[in-house]
Formats: structure tokens, C-alpha cells, sequence
């Protein structure tokens, strides 16, 4: 069956096996909390944090790398709004978003073979690959790489659609190409990756392909040039770009390339397995070349040359949660020799080896995957040893700190749900660390004009102590107090007198997919003390001082 004859079926059937081996292979995830980078990233932005992002770095906390990622920010903005802290639901996006990127991966591949099976095959070895547990599929800081496989995987779909057709119809590359670059800066090999399979078609697939336009060749350039100039533009304050000695970079390049054409080093559970089954299976290829069809040949040639270009920007430094572009080429190099194989194969016992020996293949990748996942188990050595580490980090919430401190005690594992929505009874964002006044008040000072604060399902009503001082600040403070969106309270402080803000929460079960409660308390502005108080050098940004919340 082509891609011709029943475009509809083969897509929903592309789109039911990966949803189905995505669930059965990394299903588990829907039971992990987060892990590392997400406590950092899992907050609300506000809007001028998002336009910051534009012409600056990503991490205004400097906890990361400075790099260009303007619209992983938007979307952890949008992604926070939507979930809040529920772990379960962030796993639940993360399952979907890969279901979509192995159909697409599936699509592409059934495009460029007019073959359903190799579609198939495809989108069976992107769900089973190793190098998807760190880059995609398991850790929620990593799905901007989701959504930048998705956009990248639709451009390479699209410009399949156009190839044949005028250079009006590849514009969409280019504003895709933006896309994934904005996203995650290895997108910039989008364009160079475009016309390099296009080249490929015309040699081995299509001869009678049109060149690609001279407009359209011209148009990549600006791109290109427009877009690194924005990068280097925006992280200028940063510093230049730590250009490794050619010898390290050449190391850094086959590193990351070896390890995913190979799966070396093997040392984990069925690994030497596997990584003799993904050598093997391309040599074996490559050996009976002639037989294979000229379709096969453009994937396998396609899925290389994607592997090689995705590598490129992995000379400065290569990690593996981060090779999930180079993993899409090495998953259509392992498509195009498995689906040629057993598709040039006509003898029905020596097709029946080819298949079991397929089948055994993607069953030890599958097993490899599925122990790498357990990297991420939220009790396991490896999330432990990061929570420790992000305790010390200060842009993370002090009650999500102690919530991980809390992880290390004895039991914690069977008491303590790994999912911080369910966990804790409350989260405040956008405070700075506790204080006690002379009377033995506990508070925390605002760290801006607004703090968000995530409530646990079931709470019928909240209490919180407000003071403002305006002994220092010298003008009244108007707040607002919101739930849920709506605004409950609104208040002038004139005095530095504590007050108490008691709000009835009229819904027990929180709107949206968060689980929790969202109170915002909102102020016309913040102050900094070393530019009000003569001599002081105290630069912190600070609102109001919040009590003890209390829950009933």
C-alpha cells in the first residue's frame, strides 16, 4: 500500500502506533515528578520576561547556559499557565507531544517510500530509540526539543509536498526555519539540511526533480545570516561564543555521532545487543545495495546526511539529552536498511529472518529505553542527586526546596507523592527568602509586585497576614487579590500595621489542568531600598512582607 492510495488510513495508523508503543514504552513517566532544570523552569513568567527573552538570554537566572531561545520561554510561560506544578500532567504533554513527533517522523519517511511498512518501521524506531529518554520523552525541560522535532519534522513534510512546485511555495521553510531556531539554535541547520536531501532526491531518487530556485537559494542566505545575527546581537553582553581547538572539536563530533550510529558505549542491560543490531543492520544494507530499492536508498542516504548536518553544532560540546536531531537521522538510516530489506526480500523464509531479526532489534532497543527511563524515577539515585543540587538554587521557591529536602527523609519514597501538586499544600512564587521582625513575626518580602501563589485541591478558604512598610517606603501600597483568575479583594495599605486577608475560595476543585488553587497578589509597584534610603546598598526588588499562609 502507498502513501498514494490511502493517505487518511496509513496516517491514522502511523498516529495509533505511536501513541500506543509511546504509552507501553514510557508510560511509566506518568508517575514521575520533576527532575533538575524543570524546578527552575516551571514557574509563571510575566510578560515582560517573555519580550526579555527576545534580546537576551533564556535564563535570566543565570542558572544556564546563555543561550538564544526566545520561544522555549513563550511556551513555558503558556505551559505554566496551563498545568502550574501538576508533574503528572507536564509527563501527560510530554507522552503526546512524542506520539506526534514519531508520527510525523513515520509520515516523512512513508512520503519519501511510498511505503506504509517503512512508515511504520519508522515510527517504531523513533518511539524505541536510546537517545530519546534524555532528549524527548522523559524529562519536561526537554520538551522544547519536542516542539522544535515537531516543527522541524513538519518542514521536512512540507517541503516534500512542494519540491516540485515554484518557490513561492518553499517560503513556509523559511518562516518554519525561524520557528525552530527561536526555539532551540541547532534549528539553524534546518535550511542547509533542506537542500542537502533535496540534492539526494535529484541524484538517487528523482532525477526529473527541479533545482532548487535561485531565489529561494538566496532567501536561505539571508535567513541564515539574519538569524545568527539576532542570536549574537541579544547574547552580545554574554560574551563570545568558546570556539574548542579543532582536535576537540573533531572529538566532540564523533563522540555524539559514534555513540548514536553505534550505541556505544554498551553499559547498560542489552545494550551490546542492540548496539551490535543498529551497526549491523546498515552494513548489512550497504552490502546488498543493488537490491535494495531506489526509494530505500534515499532514506538511508537522507536519514545519514540529517545525522551528520544535526551534528555539526555539536562541536562545541556534545550531551546526549540533547541529540535528538542527530537521533532522527540515525532512525531513518535504521528505517530505510530494515524496511529495504524486508521489502527487496522475496523469499518468504529468508523475509520471516529478516523480520525476526528486526523484531528481536527493536525489542532490545526498546529494553535499552526503557532502563535509561528509569534515570528518571523520582526516588532513584540519579533525581536525588540532582534535587540536591537544585536545593541550593535561590530562583527555585523556598517551599519547593523543602518539599525536595523532604525526599531524602526515610520513608519519603511511600508517604510522599513525587508529583509536587499533590504533595505540598501550597507554593509561593516570586518571594525572596523567610525573615522574622523583632516581635517574631515570620514573613518573606515580595520580590516583585506580584506573587503567585498555588494552592492544594479541596482548600475552602485562605488566610494570609499582609504588611506594608511604609515607615521605609513612605506612600501607600493599593493591592489586589485574585483566585482563579477572578479578583476577590481589593486594598489600600496606609499603615505598617499587619493586616489579614481572609479569602473564601467558592469552588473546591481548581479550573484548567494545574490541580491546584491560583492566588495572585498584585501591587501598583515594588521599591528598591538603595534607591529610597540614603547609603543603603540593599539592590533587592521588594513589595509587601507576606505571613504565614493558612489553609482551611
Amino acid at each position: 500500500m502507498s502513501d498514494g492510495r490511502q493517505p487518511a488510513f496509513a496516517l491514522i495508523l502511523l498516529l495509533v502506533v505511536a501513541f500506543l508503543s509511546t504509552f507501553l514504552l514510557h508510560g511509566q513517566t506518568l508517575s514521575y515528578g520533576f527532575d533538575y532544570d524543570d524546578y527552575h523552569f516551571t514557574r509563571p513568567y510575566s510578560r515582560a520576561e517573555v519580550i526579555a527573552a527576545f534580546h537576551g538570554p533564556w535564563d535570566a537566572a543565570g542558572i544556564e547556559r546563555p543561550y538564544y531561545r526566545p520561544l522555549t520561554i513563550a511556551f513555558y510561560a503558556a505551559r505554566f499557565e496551563l498545568l502550574g506544578i501538576n508533574a503528572t500532567a507536564h509527563h501527560c504533554l510530554s507522552l503526546a507531544l512524542f506520539s506526534l513527533a514519531a508520527t510525523l517522523a513515520g509520515w516523512f519517511a512513508l512520503r519519501l517510500t511510498a511505503s506504509v511498512t517503512i512508515g511504520l518501521v519508522t515510527t517504531v524506531f523513533y518511539v524505541v530509540h536510546p537517545a530519546m529518554p534524555y532528549s524527548l520523552v522523559a524529562w519536561v525541560t526537554n520538551q522544547m526539543h519536542l516542539l522544535e522535532s515537531i516543527v522541524l519534522l513538519s518542514a521536512l513534510i512540507w517541503w516534500h509536498v512542494v519540491r516540485l512546485r515554484s518557490a513561492t511555495w518553499w517560503l513556509p521553510l523559511l518562516a518554519l526555519a525561524i520557528v525552530a531556531f527561536l526555539i532551540k539554535e541547532d534549528g539553524i541547520m534546518l535550511l542547509p539540511v533542506i537542500l542537502v536531501l533535496h540534492a539526494i532526491g535529484r541524484r538517487i531518487v528523482h532525477e526529473q526533480l527541479p533545482p532548487v530556485s535561485r531565489a529561494f537559494l538566496a532567501a536561505t542566505v539571508v535567513t541564515l545570516l539574519v538569524l545568527i545575527g539576532a542570536r549574537q546581537s541579544a547574547l552580545s553582553a554574554t560574551g563570545s561564543l568558546n570556539v574548542p581547538a579543532t582536535s576537540v572539536a573533531l572529538t566532540n563530533y564523533l563522540h555524539g555521532l559514534n555513540g548514536l550510529l553505534r550505541l556505544v558505549p554498551a553499559d547498560r542491560p542489552w545494550q551490546l545487543a542492540a548496539s551490535w543490531f543498529v551497526t549491523l543492520a546498515p552494513l548489512t544494507a550497504f552490502i546488498l545495495w543493488r537490491r535494495l530499492s531506489r526509494e530505500a536508498h534515499g532514506l538511508v542516504v537522507s536519514g545519514l546526511a540529517i545525522a551528520l548536518l544535526f551534528n555539526l553544532p555539536f562541536v562545541l560540546i556534545t550531551k546526549a539529552e540533547q541529540m535528538h536531531l542527530v537521533a532522527l537521522g540515525v532512525v531513518l538510516l535504521l528505517a530505510g536498511a530494515c524496511g529495504g530489506l524486508l521489502l527487496t526480500t522475496r523469499e518468504r523464509i529468508v523475509r520471516s529472518g529478516v523480520a525476526l531479526t528486526c523484531a528481536a532489534g527493536v525489542a532490545c532497543l526498546a529494553a535499552v529505553a526503557r532502563d535509561i527511563t528509569r534515570d528518571f524515577e523520582p526516588y532513584g539515585a540519579v533525581v536525588l542527586a540532582h534535587d540536591e543540587m537544585v536545593r541550593g538554587w535561590a530562583a527555585v521557591p523556598i517551599d519547593l526546596r523543602a518539599y525536595l529536602e523532604r525526599k531524602r527523609s526515610p520513608g519519603a519514597s511511600r508517604t510522599l507523592s513525587p508529583d509536587p501538586s499533590l504533595a505540598l499544600d501550597f507554593v509561593m512564587f516570586g518571594t525572596h527568602g523567610p525573615e522574622r521582625s523583632p516581635d517574631g513575626v515570620s514573613y518573606r518580602w515580595m520580590s516583585a509586585s506580584q506573587v503567585q501563589i498555588l494552592i492544594r485541591e479541596g482548600t475552602r478558604k485562605v488566610t494570609i497576614p499582609l504588611r506594608h512598610a511604609i515607615e521605609v517606603f513612605r506612600e501607600p501600597a493599593r493591592v489586589r487579590i485574585a483566585t482563579d483568575g477572578r479578583i476577590v479583594d481589593e486594598i489600600t495599605l496606609a499603615t505598617s500595621e499587619w493586616r489579614l486577608s481572609t479569602t473564601a475560595i467558592p469552588s473546591a476543585h481548581p479550573p484548567g489542568l494545574g490541580r491546584m488553587h491560583r492566588l495572585t497578589i498584585t501591587m501598583d509597584h515594588a521599591w528598591r531600598p538603595m534607591e529610597i534610603i540614603p547609603g543603603s546598598r540593599d539592590d533587592r526588588t521588594l513589595g509587601l512582607q507576606i505571613g504565614e499562609v493558612q489553609l482551611r
